[in-house]
């Protein structure tokens, strides 16, 4: 009977993780007009699955100047997520598309980025 309680706890635990991984692909990336943001450096931060990602950001000029990751997870996907901030320094705008095959990770850091540029408005 416990072994069987353990299952299911397991298979309930793998399934809430997943719905959580499919939720965040889903979720939309606002854009933040840089027009509108103040020169600063903002940080801001977006959890999920227990772990927090934080960035910094630097904007002047409506620019975005410098993008810094604080913290992000050490896994062979979340190292390839940090793609996304050349793409945001390239094409100057926080709404830019995800890594391929890192995709929940890159949503994490594009909306930490989008909380951060928030800020300046």
């Amino acid at each position: 009977m416990k072994y069987l309680a353990a299952l299911i706890l397991l298979f309930s635990l793998t399934a809430l993780s997943g719905c959580t991984n499919a939720a965040v692909r889903r979720m939309p990336i606002n854009h933040v007009d840089l027009t509108q943001v103040k020169d600063g450096d903002y940080s801001g931060d977006y959890a999920y699955g227990g772990f927090s990602y934080e960035v910094k950001v630097s904007v002047a000029d409506h620019q975005v100047k410098d993008l810094v990751i604080v913290k992000n997870r050490t896994t062979k996907h979340a190292k390839m997520a940090e793609g996304v901030v050349k793409r945001i320094l390239e094409q100057q705008k926080n709404d830019v598309d995800a890594i391929s095959g890192a995709t929940t990770t890159s949503k994490a850091l594009l909306k930490a980025t989008e909380n951060a540029l928030a800020k300046g408005q």
